[in-house]
């Protein structure tokens, strides 16, 4: 990490700029599915189509590059980031700036498209590619083969959950904070109510709107961060309420936030000094966002 002894905490080691809300698949597994807060879905669970004005993006670019940052930076958050066919030629332009850029995707775009194939070829760092029609490891070990033929020239790797889940095939499917409870979850549902997590001091996350969220779990920017359209990059990563909001997550303080108490992603470090780490099944409830 990047840190100079003037600011409060380390720079974000990854960037995550989202440049549009769509996603044609509706997965299990995935909070966008469950969304009804405007961001994703609207309130009959119809698709939000919006996107991040192209020079709103370099210009953020600019402004990482500025900031020193030349770690690893995506364009989706959980939206399918190839329906944006812009995507190859903004990974481009974070390469220009030093940066690293990566792609996650369902694949759906690549299937029938070669010239879209040998942009991605050329553009992203590494590519993972999701895999989440597989019903046993053979089905699993097939599709990998396919994408590795499809993409011969990319640094693939694979993001596998399989509909039935890990009692049948090798599975990926964890829990997450605005999903509900599932049986094809590959591990129990259960949240650590005074674990420590440094996950948002890892990335910066920027929605297609140009909200701030906290974490991979913030579908909605929940935290009240600021937006990007508003503050630059520095200001939000650096403020008062995003620096106090690292801080008592280090420190294991979930329960002061209404989607951290219900967080089921795993401690990433030791509890404060006397304590053990709590722990439950979670019993899934909306999050009042």
């Amino acid at each position: 990490m990047n840190v100079s002894c003037r600011e409060p905490i380390p720079l974000f080691e990854r960037l995550v700029i989202e440049s549009h809300a769509y996603c044609n698949r509706a997965c299990w597994f995935c909070p966008r599915t469950h969304d009804r807060s405007g961001g994703y879905l609207n309130g009959e669970g119809s698709p939000v189509r919006s996107e991040m004005p192209t020079d709103r993006i370099l210009d953020l670019l600019d402004q990482a590059q500025t900031l020193d940052f030349r770690g690893q930076v995506a364009f989706h958050f959980f939206c399918e980031p190839l329906l944006d066919r812009r995507s190859p030629l903004l990974a481009r332009e974070a390469r220009k700036r030093g940066m690293k850029p990566y792609l996650h995707t369902n694949g759906d775009p690549l299937r029938k498209d070669d010239a879209l194939c040998r942009e991605v070829e050329g553009a992203y760092e590494y590519v993972v590619i999701g895999l989440y029609e597989y019903e046993t490891d053979a089905q699993m070990k097939e599709a990998q083969a396919y994408w590795r033929d499809r993409l011969p020239r990319a640094d693939l790797r694979f993001s596998a959950v399989g509909p039935k889940g890990a009692r049948s095939a090798h599975s990926m499917g964890i829990p997450r904070a605005l999903v509900p409870t599932d049986p094809r979850m590959s591990i129990p549902d259960i949240i650590y109510l005074n674990a420590p997590c440094r996950r948002p001091l890892l990335r910066m996350v920027i929605r297609h709107d140009g909200e701030m969220c906290g974490c991979c779990e913030d579908t909605g920017g929940a935290f009240g961060l600021g937006n990007v359209f508003d503050s630059s990059l520095r200001e939000l990563w650096y403020s008062g309420p995003h620096v106090e909001f690292v801080r008592n997550l280090i420190a294991g303080h979930r329960e002061k936030y209404a989607l951290c108490a219900n967080c089921p992603l795993t401690p990433s470090g030791a509890a404060r000094e006397g304590e053990r780490i709590r722990m439950k099944l979670r019993r899934f409830r909306p999050v009042n966002l």
